[in-house]
Formats: structure tokens, sequence, C-alpha cells
């Protein structure tokens, strides 16, 4: 028998290209061969995929070829054990990869999903091109959609943008009553509402919601092939499924948004005047007079890309589902943190280019 065992790497998804590809590397060898699957790059496995690969252990052991699983995941070991339970994992250390590399491999990947996102997004602006075509926009799926991502959100989102108003105005009040400057809590309170947590508190509030929302439905129509059966009845899954989703993101981020505005003045409102006595009228004044049109139009250009940014990100978590059940949780997971660490990036990116420009 031969002393070094051949490794042989499995891809991150086995079908039946990339088995038979691992049939031909694994069996054509002579006999006293050893040969070593490594499954850690094996996020997931089907019972037919589990069957297929035990039986091709048993095709090694029927040539005298000695066919061993080594670095098994935790699902991978479940979808094993489960067809059968004396499948064994060959004891090898774990390969050490160079830490420039594992950056490299996560750059590559965001510059991936980076070219994803934007093809959703260049084949969403396709499809919305439509109406100036022959079949238009599924205006009863956006309307649905839309009452989902506002009407439902109202209430959360108000109700977070009326503590965040209280929370401000008690924090400026400390130090401005200081300075016997304490009715300028009403500028501090709206322009920090309109400019920058109005719109940034609506979108972690529906990223949280809708994205998480988006990511699970398209991820279980992938597992369930409805979305390959959409294509094979020659059915735009983005005409149906993607825009409007997007759409009703778009229209209703900014209603939110001055939702949010309106409640989380209302919260300072209440503490300014209720709290520190500074009188109503004087309040409401002070407050007209701090607020431009530029600082609410700043926030509604502000939740509209937000609302973009969630959509697609949510609609791209959901088209990547490859596995079962377990891998529509880490899409919802995935959705929800990478749409709010975007939305916050492109806020920053708004409020230094706002800075910069005046």
């Amino acid at each position: 028998m031969n002393d070094a065992p051949i490794l042989c790497p499995l891809p991150e998804r086995i079908d039946g290209d990339a088995l038979a590809q691992i049939r031909r590397a694994a069996l054509h060898h002579a006999a006293g061969t050893t040969v070593v699957l490594d499954c850690a790059a094996l996020s997931t496995l089907d019972a037919l995929a589990a069957a297929r690969l035990l039986r091709l252990i048993a095709e090694g052991r029927a040539a005298g070829i000695a066919v061993r699983l080594a670095h098994l995941g935790d699902a991978v070991r479940r979808a094993l054990t489960d067809v059968d339970p004396a499948i064994l994992e060959e004891d090898l250390p774990r390969p050490r990869r160079n830490p420039i590399e594992v950056i490299g491999a996560h750059a590559l990947d965001a510059a991936d999903a980076a070219a994803a996102v934007g093809t959703l997004l260049t084949d969403t602006a396709a499809e919305l091109a439509v109406p100036f075509g022959r079949r238009g926009v599924k205006w009863d799926r956006t309307v649905q959609q839309m009452a989902l991502v506002g009407t439902e959100a109202v209430p959360i989102v108000a109700f977070i943008s009326i503590l965040i108003g209280v929370v401000l105005a008690l924090n400026g009040a400390q130090q401005l009553r200081q300075f016997g400057a304490a009715i300028f809590i009403a500028n501090l309170v709206a322009i920090s509402m309109t400019r920058e947590m109005g719109p940034l508190i609506t979108a972690i509030v529906v990223a949280g919601r809708t994205g998480s929302a988006i990511a699970a439905e398209i991820g279980t129509m992938v597992i369930s092939e409805e979305i390959d059966a959409m294509r094979t009845m020659a059915l735009s899954p983005v005409r149906f499924l993607v825009v409007p989703k997007v759409l009703a993101l778009l229209c209703m981020m900014p209603l939110l948004t001055v939702i949010s505005n309106v409640a989380g003045i209302g919260g300072g409102y209440a503490v300014g005047v209720f709290g520190l006595d500074l009188g109503s009228s004087a309040y409401r004044m002070q407050t007209v007079q701090a607020l431009l049109i530029s600082d609410v139009a700043t926030g509604l250009v502000k939740s509209v890309v937000f609302g973009l940014l969630i959509g697609l990100i949510g609609v791209y978590r959901g088209f990547a589902v490859r596995g079962g059940p377990e891998a529509v949780g880490r899409a919802t997971t995935s959705a929800v943190v990478t749409s709010i660490i975007a939305c916050i990036v492109a806020n920053a990116g708004f409020t230094a280019f706002f800075y910069v420009t005046g």
C-alpha cells in the first residue's frame, strides 16, 4: 500500500458534474492507494449528494482504494451520518493559510459580491424601464410589498424615533444648560433627526424587518427550485420578485423617514417643553428656524439610497443560497448585517461629501 495519501479537495457544493470529477480523481488510481477527500470547503450536502458520495467510497473499497473523508463540517457530518452512521473521518491536520491569502480571498469575495449586486441593479433598472415598453411593472405585487415594507413598519419606526429624540434632548440638555442655551436643544434634535438619525434609524429597522424577509423568501424559493421553474417557464425572477420589492423600498423609505423625523422631533419637544420648561411656542419657533429645506432633502436622498441598498443586498443574499434550510438562516443573517453595514458606510460617505461641498 502506498504510504502517502492522495489529497483531493472537494468544492463548496457537490452536484452531478462535480461528483463525476471527484469520481475520476478518486478512483483512477492503483489498488492499495489511499485517497483523502478534503471537505474543508464543502459547506452543505443534501441527502442525494451524501448517498452518492458514500457510494463512491464503496466503489473505491471494491477496487482496493481506501477513500477517506477529512475536515467534515457539522452540516456535512449530519448529512452523511443520516445516510450511514458508521462514516469515519480521517484525522489529518487542517492546513494553515497565510494571513495575506485570507485577506485576499475575502477581498475577492467582496468584489464578486459587489459585481453581483451591480448586475442586479442593472437588471432591475432595465425592468423598471419596461413600463415604457409592452409589459409593465407588476403593480399589484408592488402595492402588496409597500404595505409590508411601510405600513407594518410605522409603529416600530415611530417608537424608536421618539426614544432617540428623547435621548438626544436629554443628553444635549446636560451641556447646553450650563451655558444658558437650553433652547438650542430644538436645533440639536431637529437637525440630527432630519439629516442623520431619521434615515439611519429607518434603514436599520427596515433592514432587520424587510431585508431579512426578502432574503428568506427568495432563498426558500431557490432551495425549493421555484426560481429554476420560473426561468424554465420564461418568467423573469427579476421582474416578478426583485422589481416589486425594490420599488416598494424606494417608495416607502422616504415616507418612513419623514415619520421618523416627526416622531424624533416630537420626542425632543416633549423633553424640552415638559421636562425643561422651555415653552411650547418658543420650542416650535426655534425648530422651524433651525430646519432648512436642504436638511430634510438630505435625509430623504439618503433614505432612497438606503432602501436601494437594503433591497439589492437582500435579493442578492437570497439568490446566493445553496443547500438546505440552514443556508437560508445564514443568508438571512448575512443580509441584515451586510445591509446595516452598507447603510452606515453610505451614510458616512454622504456626510463627508456634504461637509466638503458645504
